[in-house]
């Protein structure tokens, strides 16, 4: 085994197959510029391995990777330098792209919680394998801001816009049985049945992460209920249609709790990702997001996250 240790991403190689590992065990193993810059280098190392056929990206301890800093968005708009911010999203987003299109195999093994950037990280691999502990989720709105490192793009993408509204809207925790049914998790193993699950990946290659397929029926309501359509009245406070109405009264609920900038935001960002390439996709994405972290409710989501719930005022 051979192993090169960094201060927040490690590199062991192990066979044909390359783990990446990363580790903030205080924060998570929150992403900060620091994590961005460590999990490029290790990535085109493991990348450069001719005997390297897989490289696996994993977190730390019980947890896959839990967002993006929020420190490291707080003392940047409270600095008045937002555009660190957007220059942080534009190489983590070269980056991922990097994973997304690299020759070998990438493989995000969800073991436990991922959210927010931890998530987009994990749709910008090529394959991924979770254990029923494992999970996906984009909790940004309830903090004032959006998902801005591909996680909605790519979500869309595997499945369809209307689903990825609901789940950027909503902050919905996906499962990795959910995510199974969707083709956006390719395996849910045992964790004594990883290694096995692994090699035989490393040794298939890669796959088209985008291949049609079709939504499952148990997601075309609540895919319906968020079609183009039926936007306006859900910003504007409506019940959610043709759910039932429990169902439709909890959505209701939780879309009355986030910021109405973001939702806007996030609603305008996916329409128009809509039937264009990554990288266009990207671009996108990124426009918007310096006015978007100048927000009062951005500021109001991120100080109060983890303290008390936020009260946004839509400005």
């Amino acid at each position: 085994m051979a192993t090169a240790d960094s201060d927040c991403v490690t590199l062991e190689t192990e066979g044909a197959i390359a783990f990446l590992t990363i580790s903030r065990p205080k924060a998570m193993n929150a992403l900060n510029v620091a994590v961005i810059n460590r999990l490029e280098e290790a990535f085109l190392s493991a990348e450069a391995d001719d005997g390297v056929k897989a490289v696996v990206l994993r977190g730390a301890g019980e947890v896959f990777v839990a967002g993006a800093d929020i420190r490291f968005f707080r003392d940047h708009i409270n600095a008045g330098t937002v555009s660190a911010i957007e220059a942080f999203a534009r190489k983590g987003h070269e980056v991922f792209l990097r994973i997304e299109n690299s020759p070998k195999q990438t493989i995000a093994l969800l073991d436990g919680l991922s959210l927010g950037g931890g998530s987009e990280l994990a749709l910008a691999c090529n394959a991924i394998v979770a254990t029923e502990n494992g999970s996906l989720g984009f909790p940004e709105t309830g903090i004032g801001i959006y998902p801005g490192l591909g996680g909605m793009l790519r979500f869309a993408k595997k499945t369809v816009p209307a689903l990825a509204k609901y789940y950027v809207f909503t902050g919905t925790t996906l499962s990795a049985r959910e995510a199974l049914s969707l083709g956006i998790v390719e395996q849910v193993v045992a964790p004594g049945d990883i290694p096995r699950a692994l090699n035989a990946m490393a040794a298939r290659g890669k796959i088209d992460k985008y291949a049609p397929r079709s939504l499952p029926d148990a997601f075309r309501a609540l895919a319906a209920a968020f079609a183009p359509d039926r936007i306006e009245g859900l910003l504007a406070g409506g019940l959610p249609e043709g759910l039932p109405e429990d169902q439709a009264a909890k959505i209701a609920k939780r879309l009355k709790a986030k910021a109405p900038l973001a939702l806007r935001a996030v609603n305008d960002i996916i329409d128009a990702q809509s039937g264009v390439g990554i990288e266009a996709g990207i671009a996108l994405e990124l426009a918007p997001m310096q006015q978007m972290f100048l927000t009062a409710d951005a500021m109001e989501g991120l100080s109060s996250a983890g303290k008390r719930r936020p009260e946004f005022t839509g400005t």
